[in-house]
Parts: C-alpha cells; structure tokens; sequence
C-alpha cells in the first residue's frame, strides 16, 4: 500500500523523497520539526532542507514558528485534492481556446503505434478525447474483433468501468462467435448495445473505432499495431457506414 501511496504522489509530479517526508508531516499531525522529519524519514538533512522548501511553493505542506525554529505540517489531503481539481477545471475552461490555437478545423492528424502497449495507450487517449467530445462524437462506434481480450485482459477495469464512468455509451457490431463474451454483450447498466454478424461470412481481423473526430483501427493480432485518423470529415463518414450497416442488420 505503501508503494501505491508513493506512486500516485510519483504522478502528481512529486518525487519519492518529496512524497516520503509529506507522508511523515501527515502521519504526525502535530507537526515536525527538520531533525524530526530527518530521523522519520532517514533522508540527509540537506536534501530534506531542499524538499521542505519546493513542498512549501507547491502547498503540499506548511510551517510554523516554534521559537527559532520552524515545525512543519502536512496540508490536509482533501484540500490538495481540491486544488488538484481546481486546477484542471480552470485548465478545461481554456480548452475550446487551447485547441483552436493548436489546429485548425481543415487540419488533419494520423498517428501510427505499434506493439500491445501501443494499443493499451490509444484507449487512454482514447477516453481523454471522449471526456471533451460532444454529440454524437460522444459515444464509440466500433466494429470490434475479440482478439483484443488476449492482449487487454483487463479491458473491463482499464477502459469499460472508466467509459461507463464518464457516461459514454458504446455501440458495436460484434462477431456471432462473441455472443457469449461479456465485453461484447447488450447490457444497458454498462451502456451497451450490439448487432451480431456473421463472422464467418464477413470475418474481422482488426478493431475499428468511431470516437469524436477521430476513427482508430487496431490489429489485435501479429503484427500489433494500427493507426488514428484525427478528421473531422473522415469521422463522420465512418459514423454513417456503421449506420447504415447497423440498420441492416435485424
């Protein structure tokens, strides 16, 4: 646990020694004074003089008088959090601008990746754009292939749970093999809604995605790898080639 601990302080651009000598202040609410902290935590007293200062100009902790010396205390974890959250709110209010100045709408980005963690890193990008798309580029389109379960096992944890989250409604046309597999089933708590193909007569071997302004297609098989379409126009083809095979199918 301990470990996690410093790992998630490790993502909140916190070092381990930085994330250490925090979690001492807070497991002794009472404040410590350097000495204190250097015996706690078992780190020189000149790097603990160097933490505590960037740990004061970040407000993770903060400090009080004690005679000729300073005993320092830990900000609560909720109100890190709060700025946490303060701080991204303010940074998705700007956004409309932000992506404005970086391209405009006649623009058009491919992205390529290659290797199982290649596709594990276009999921997360994937949701990131999700969380800011509207409309109808607010949910996925996909004609997906199973294969993906063999390299992402974790898929429901990793990507489903997070879009169910986020209120992202998935809708796919999945292979008839797959009519038994969780991940591929009509499930209304888990926004969900499928048609069934006959895989034998139409066989996928790769995934494609609908999402935002954005279609992804990924090899789930040897060679893994695929590529991302960032098209404003390109998406919203392909949205209506998955309509139009959707509402064929009984």
């Amino acid at each position: 646990m301990h470990k996690d601990i410093i790992s998630a302080f490790v993502k909140m651009n916190l070092k381990q020694k930085d994330a250490a000598i925090y979690l001492a202040c807070l497991h002794f609410r009472q404040g410590l004074f350097v000495h204190e902290i250097v015996s706690e935590t078992k780190i020189k007293r000149s790097t603990v003089d160097l933490v505590l200062q960037r740990l004061l100009e970040m407000n993770f902790v903060n400090r009080v008088r004690v005679g000729p010396r300073y005993k320092y205390f830990a900000q609560s974890p909720e109100s890190i959090l709060f700025r946490q959250e303060k701080i991204t709110e303010d940074f998705r209010a700007i956004l409309p601008v932000l992506t404005k100045l970086g391209a405009s709408q006649e623009e058009m980005e491919i992205r390529f990746f290659e290797g199982k963690q290649g596709i594990r890193q276009v999921y997360d990008d994937m949701l990131m754009k999700l969380k800011f798309s509207e409309g109808e580029g607010r949910q996925i389109l996909s004609f997906p292939t199973t294969d993906l379960l063999k390299i992402f096992p974790d898929l429901q944890s990793q990507f489903i749970d997070k879009r169910i989250k986020m209120g992202v409604w998935y809708k796919a046309i999945v292979p008839q093999s797959a009519q038994k597999v969780h991940e591929y089933s009509d499930n209304l708590k888990e926004l969900r809604a499928v048609k069934h193909v006959d895989d034998k007569k139409f066989p996928f071997k790769v995934t494609f995605e609908v999402y935002g302004d954005s279609v992804m297609i990924c090899s789930p098989r040897k060679p893994y790898g695929g590529g991302v379409i960032r098209n404003q126009n390109i998406a919203d083809s392909m949205r209506s080639l998955f309509h139009l095979v959707w509402n064929l199918l009984p």
